[in-house]
Parts: C-alpha cells; sequence; structure tokens
C-alpha cells in the first residue's frame, strides 16, 4: 500500500479515531462504549502520558486507523501493552499490520522492551489471526471478561517475546 503513511498520532487526530471507534464494525472490539465524549479522547491525544506511544495509519491524508502502546514501569518495564483498531473501510488491506509492525519496531529497537501483550476479543477471529502472523502467541482466556453488544464476551491474552531477548528462549 505505497500511499500508506503511519505517524505519531495528533491532538488534532481526535475526532476522526473517536469516528473509527464507533463504527459497527469496529466498536464491538474495542473497550470504548458509545458514549465516550470527543473531548475526552482531544484531552488524551493534547497531553499523552510519558509512557504512552500512540500512532495513526493515514491514506491519502485521511486517518484510517489507531494503534497504542502503553510501556509499564517499574518492575513491568520490560513490558508493553497495545490495542488497535481500523477503519472499518479499509479492514483487510494491510493497515493493521503495517501499523503493528510499527510499534513492534518501537518495542523492539527504540525502546528494547522484551515483551509485549494484548487482549483480543473471542468474537474476532481476524484480528487474532493478524496478532499471530506478526509472532503473537495465545497464553490463555478470560472468561466473560467484556460485555460487548448485550453479552459477556471471553478475552483472549496473547504476547510476543523479543527475538533474541533475554525472554525469548523461556
Amino acid at each position: 500500500m505505497s500511499n500508506l503513511l503511519i505517524r505519531p498520532v495528533r491532538a488534532d487526530d481526535a475526532e476522526r479515531i473517536w469516528e473509527i471507534s464507533l463504527q459497527e464494525d469496529v466498536m464491538p472490539y474495542v473497550l470504548n462504549t458509545p458514549s465516550l465524549r470527543v473531548e475526552t479522547m482531544q484531552e488524551q491525544y493534547a497531553k499523552p502520558q510519558p509512557n504512552s506511544h500512540q500512532f495513526v495509519a493515514e491514506i491519502d491524508g485521511r486517518v484510517v486507523g489507531h494503534i497504542g502502546m502503553s510501556a509499564f514501569t517499574g518492575r513491568r518495564s520490560h513490558i508493553g501493552y497495545l490495542y488497535l483498531f481500523v477503519d472499518s473501510t479499509c479492514q483487510g488491506q494491510g493497515v493493521g499490520t503495517e501499523m503493528l509492525k510499527k510499534v513492534i519496531d518501537l518495542a523492539d529497537n527504540w525502546l528494547r522492551l522484551e515483551r509485549l501483550e494484548l487482549g483480543v476479543l473471542s468474537h474476532n477471529p481476524r484480528a487474532q489471526a493478524l496478532y499471530e502472523r506478526l509472532g503473537f502467541v495465545v497464553e490463555g482466556r478470560k472468561v466473560g471478561a467484556n460485555f460487548s453488544q448485550g453479552q459477556f464476551v471471553d478475552e483472549i491474552i496473547m504476547a510476543r517475546f523479543r527475538p533474541g531477548g533475554v525472554l525469548s528462549e523461556v
């Protein structure tokens, strides 16, 4: 996808990210609620936390995806936790793959994180397959951990270890 740009999030991206998160094909898989206010997201992006690393995917100047990773501190400072979502019109076109590669590069080659973690809802097998293609493995399942569209759904816990890192042999 030659016209795809992955760049750091800006405060003025908040409204577009908010719009994507509310799409019918996205909302069931994110932890936001339909009542999330755009002002809440604008504040978050205007004053990011120091250990928060966020990017957007742009195609022809339009934001079509969002990925975020939080690096833990203290005794868990070797771990990052991530999430991502893609505009429903761009799903299945490699946008999620490219965003995930960008964050993996950041984690491995800049932040020297040993472990990346995420949770994927059990009714989202396409996302699970994406994570598996890029080296994430299932570590467990939290039964009924999330409520989505009027029902409890399981959260599949996945992780990826930095190749050649101290934990890659564990």
